[in-house]
């Protein structure tokens, strides 16, 4: 997964990006949310010497991205599921809080894995893969009126 993103602070080593935010930032939450919330930031290391003002691209592996996923919603998930699937056999009481206990340890299982194990693999940790050149789109000239009228003339 590539995403274009414009660098908005350089500290030593390492750079903040901000990117547009998309559909899928709201499962992801490796990314600092701005306060509007239409933009998110992430702090990675600035490995192209990348300026404040710069628009670089950078990538994630597609497979590292599906496997944060799967941690972050498969493991609070299944311990829900043992937690209703135990407390059915005591009560319903004992169920709803093995059930939101199951969801609490989940977190925190998710949580722990993501601080201790996945962001020390090579490959989960986002890089910079280029800087880009600024966008030189053109937009074409639109029609003056004058040319709209000069062509009316000329049917008639």
């Amino acid at each position: 997964m590539t995403e274009r993103g414009v660098v908005t602070k350089v500290k030593g080593t390492k750079a903040t990006v901000q990117f547009d935010r998309k559909s899928a930032c709201d499962s992801c939450h490796m990314c600092a949310v701005t306060r509007d919330g239409m933009k998110v930031q992430i702090v990675i290391e600035n490995s192209l010497n990348a300026a404040v003002g710069d628009i670089v691209n950078v990538q994630m592996g597609e497979r590292f991205v599906l496997t944060a996923a799967l941690i972050v919603y498969i493991i609070p998930l299944v311990l829900v599921g043992i937690g209703v699937g135990v407390g059915s056999l005591l009560s319903e009481l004992a169920q709803v809080l093995l059930a939101v206990g199951g969801l609490v340890v989940g977190f925190v299982i998710a949580f722990l894995l993501d601080r201790f194990v996945i962001r020390k693999r090579k490959g989960f940790s986002p890089v910079m893969t280029e800087i880009c050149a600024p966008s030189s789109v053109t937009v074409p000239d639109a029609p003056s009126d004058s040319d709209a009228n000069a062509d009316l003339s000329s049917e008639g």
